[in-house]
């Protein structure tokens, strides 16, 4: 029986582009929340990127390989892990992943606790527990090659666990006909032939099939998601998932005024907030949430509630963001803030004490504006 890991966070990243010549140093996340805040162009959607690459890495094959070195920080329960890689130019004589990538591991080291479990320099290659090991891929980690290996159980599925979910959806978007009906049949086969399915079994799924499911099975967890959204739109009647059949798509529906909407008539800010909320109550424990200018899209009344939702509702989650709003940063503790600046090709953090805005939640962002006009960057 597999061992289970709890809680997994992301607890730091380090990061340079060899190409470009662009260095991040390393930044440290709370478990809760993070905050980047900075002026644009500083490198905090980069930031975002990094990670968000780095775990496609350790859980997916096929991805794209790009000249970077990364080191990362990983809490599973009360183990601390650290993975540094280097992807970088191979020799013509060695495996060419593809035509128009010539890029490929030539270093990796994971540590737990100050204990190596493996590395890797170019050819040479050990791996904890084993005298000898096959030549490894040159196009994929030694995490994702060794994620099946038993000796390897709870290290590498803690590290699976954590995985980014983009609430920055394209929500213009639905589902084909066809392939909603097969995921719809898959999930009333799992309801009806299993007791007391838990709604944590469908989190994966998107949004609309989410909505749809919890509307039919999960009364409570529908209730939630309509009064959540209800709250900002009080002419909200219903919320559903319905079928465009001259489109061939499943598309979010609401009902406002006895009127049914389909999801190319909701308003942008309306049909973002309804994503929002119907992730932020269904996506999965322990998820890694990651937002870049978490403003876009919403209108001020649902910025507020979407804050109080992100700070309050799930305590599991780990939330890294970015925002130019001086709404959601204002409501975002500042010691929660990790103030991003750049010089040349080099990405500073510090904390909202270190860099010197004071002490007040109140002055806090004014403080920092306040130093940015004077230092001539606004």
């Amino acid at each position: 029986m597999k061992e289970r890991v709890k809680n997994v966070k992301i607890q730091w990243v380090e990061f340079e582009n060899l190409k470009t010549g662009l260095k991040i140093n390393r930044i440290d996340f709370n478990k809760d929340v993070t905050l980047l805040v900075g002026l644009s162009g500083v490198g905090k959607t980069q930031i975002l990127k990094v990670i968000e690459y780095s775990l496609n890495l350790a859980v997916n094959k096929d991805v794209m390989l790009y000249p970077y070195r990364v080191g990362l920080g990983i809490v599973t329960d009360n183990d601390k892990y650290q993975w540094f890689y280097e992807i970088n130019e191979i020799n013509e004589d060695a495996l060419i992943i593809n035509e128009e990538n010539k890029y490929g591991f030539v270093y990796e080291k994971l540590e737990c606790n100050g204990e190596k479990i493996f590395e890797r320099e170019n050819e040479k290659v050990s791996v904890i527990g084993y005298d000898k090991v096959p030549q490894p891929k040159r196009d994929e980690s030694l995490i994702l090659q060794y994620s099946e290996d038993k000796n390897f159980e709870k290290l590498i599925s803690g590290i699976r666990k954590l995985y980014s979910v983009e609430i920055e959806l394209a929500v213009r978007g639905g589902i084909r006909s066809e392939s909603f009906s097969r995921l719809k049949s898959k999930v009333t086969d799992t309801i009806t032939n299993e007791k007391k399915v838990e709604f944590k079994t469908f989190s994966h799924l998107p949004v609309a099939l989410k909505l749809y499911i919890a509307k039919r099975y999960y009364p409570e967890l529908y209730i939630k998601i309509f009064e959540a959204v209800k709250e900002l739109f009080m002419e909200l009647e219903d919320i559903d998932v319905e079928e465009d059949s001259m489109r061939e798509m499943y598309l979010v529906s609401i009902q406002v005024f006895g009127k049914k909407l389909l999801q190319h008539d909701i308003s942008n800010g309306m049909l973002k907030t309804i994503y929002y909320v119907v992730e932020l109550f269904t996506m999965s424990e322990d998820s890694l949430v990651l937002i870049d200018e978490f403003e876009n899209g919403l209108g001020v009344n649902c910025i507020d509630l979407l804050s109080e939702l992100m700070l309050s509702e799930r305590n599991d989650l780990q939330f890294i963001i970015t925002s130019h709003h001086p709404k959601i940063i204002n409501a975002i503790d500042k010691n929660k803030w990790r103030i991003i600046d750049r010089s040349g090709g080099v990405v500073e953090n510090s904390g909202s004490l270190e860099y010197g805005i004071g002490n007040s939640q109140h002055d806090a962002y004014f403080n920092l504006i306040n130093r940015w006009e004077f230092e001539g960057k606004i």
